[in-house]
């Protein structure tokens, strides 16, 4: 409480007092004044003094602020360029500690502690930031776009957010590359990443080049060989990669010889399809409501993720809460009774089917060793593609939808676009490719979508920046005007000129 000053009798003086009294303030008043003019050039100095330090202090830290981006910007350059993982691995499998299947592991708190984020109170991931200026690996460099491509003349989908989740054996090289370019577009993305880390991903194969290796070892005996991600220290990975922990560890195949380099390199083991179902119910459980839509993205895919939000939206008009949807690249060539399927290169299904399919993968048989046989069931070298089929036709009584336009072409490509491109129907014959495809789809310069969703195999870090280039880079660029050089160069060239302009690259 303020205390407050006794009032006087000043009203009880007098009138003589009173005149007294306003005198005494005339005379007051008059002092200040001449006080004030006097003492006004010392404060007048005080206060331009104290502007012209603020001054000096603001430029100086725009210049270490501009010399410290220029350092950041070579580093993430390098960080493209060369692995930035240490060298040398330790020897020998180290023993998974069995988890929870829809448990992750939240990389930014410290090695081993568990993600215990609720998805409906995480308000982080339901804001539209930057990726460029979260994410860092060995206290390096927050990652640079490849471009600078102005977005803000894309269309807005409030309503249709996209998730991307990429299967993932932790390879830095990749995870940059995807994160300088497409990963940008995405709303949510996330790396489900296998718990053991080491050697250098290519294709199907791991090497364990010493020079290389992402390693935490310390001892330098150059062995080969992983080691599981709670042995690096804290904040060693970026906080998007979520590490699932699996019965089936991907490094325990066979060795083999890469005919092109010479080198040993172990093959890595095929279980997708445990991390996928795993991946799943994590998702469901901590990032439900980060997105209306839910997209598998292999790595070498390259995803297109406001093409996605048009044609969910635009062309065909879903609801993502109230509907089921999983939708692709759609084949029927492989699993019994030639039974549809969508390609595992690109993936995506409504909130609402995500919901209902992670209840069945928990719900489901676990740890059979039998092959193929029409159960959806965990199992293992089981195919992904065919056992999220089965699942979702056994239990939820949805069918995959193919992802193509109103002239037939598809969205998703199997394969790289110039080659998609040559596909020749009428003169090739009905090879696996076209088996249960209409009749009138489209083929050769047809066969691919205007706003393509996702192109398939481009496995190497180079080939996803020279995509970015090709397709959202400004015009005249080196890598644009490559393209027309290929033994399908004309067509391709012209196909990439149209999609630019279909997406408002270029008018």
């Amino acid at each position: 409480m303020t205390e407050r000053t006794a009032p006087t009798n000043r009203n009880f003086a007098g009138p003589n007092a009173r005149n007294a009294t306003a005198a005494t303030i005339i005379l007051n008043n008059n002092n200040r004044q001449k006080k004030s003019s006097g003492s006004s050039s010392p404060i007048k100095i005080f206060i331009f003094t104290l502007i012209f330090l603020a001054a000096g202090l603001l430029c100086s830290a725009v210049y270490l602020s501009r010399e410290l981006d220029l350092k950041h910007d070579a580093a993430a350059a390098a960080l493209i360029s060369s692995s930035s993982s240490s060298s040398n691995n330790r020897k020998g499998i180290h023993k998974i500690i069995p988890i929870n299947a829809a448990t992750a592991i939240d990389n930014t708190r410290g090695s081993g502690s568990n993600n215990i984020e609720a998805a409906n109170t995480d308000d982080d991931h339901r804001k539209k930031q930057s990726i460029a200026t979260q994410h860092k690996v060995h206290g390096a460099a927050p990652i640079i776009p490849a471009t600078t491509t102005d977005f803000s003349t894309f269309k807005e989908y409030p309503q249709d957010r996209v998730y991307c989740m990429i299967p993932f054996i932790w390879n830095p090289k990749i995870y940059h590359a995807i994160m300088s370019t497409w990963g940008q577009r995405c709303d949510t993305i996330h790396f489900l990443t296998d718990a053991m880390v080491g050697g250098e991903l290519h294709g199907d194969h791991i090497s364990f080049d010493t020079d290389n290796n992402y390693s935490n070892n310390n001892n330098n005996d150059g062995g080969e060989g992983t080691q599981p991600y709670w042995e690096f220290p804290p904040n060693t990975f970026p906080p998007n990669i979520k590490f699932i922990n699996m019965t089936r560890s991907w490094e325990q195949c066979g060795i083999t010889t890469n005919r092109h380099t010479g080198r040993s390199e172990h093959k890595v083991c095929r279980h997708i399809w445990e991390k996928m179902w795993r991946s799943w119910i994590y998702v469901s459980e901590h990032h439900l409501y980060d997105a209306e839509w839910f997209c598998k993205v292999d790595y070498d895919t390259f995803f297109f993720p406001d093409n996605l939000k048009y044609y969910v939206r635009d062309v065909k008009g879903w609801d993502p809460i109230l509907e089921h949807h999983y939708f692709g690249h759609v084949i029927q060539h492989r699993n019994r009774k030639d039974r549809p399927m969508v390609v595992g290169a690109s993936a995506c299904w409504s909130r609402k089917t995500l919901q209902g399919i992670a209840q069945v993968y928990r719900d489901m048989p676990k740890g059979s060793n039998r092959g193929e046989r029409g159960k959806c069931e965990d199992r293992a070298h089981a195919t992904e593609e065919v056992t999220t089929s089965q699942c979702l036709r056994e239990h939820l009584n949805i069918e995959p939808e193919p992802a193509r336009d109103d002239q037939l072409r598809e969205y998703i490509t199997i394969d790289q676009y110039p080659l998609v491109l040559s596909w020749n129907r009428t003169e090739q014959g009905e090879w696996w490719y076209w088996k249960g495809k209409p009749k009138d789809a489209g083929q050769m310069e047809n066969t691919i979508a205007r706003r393509p969703i996702g192109i398939h195999k481009y496995k190497k870090p180079e080939e996803i920046l020279r995509l970015w280039q090709e397709f959202y880079g400004p015009r005249g660029n080196e890598a644009l005007e490559n393209v027309g050089l290929g033994r399908h160069g004309e067509v391709a060239k012209k196909f990439v000129e149209e999609v630019r302009k279909a997406m408002g690259i270029d008018p």
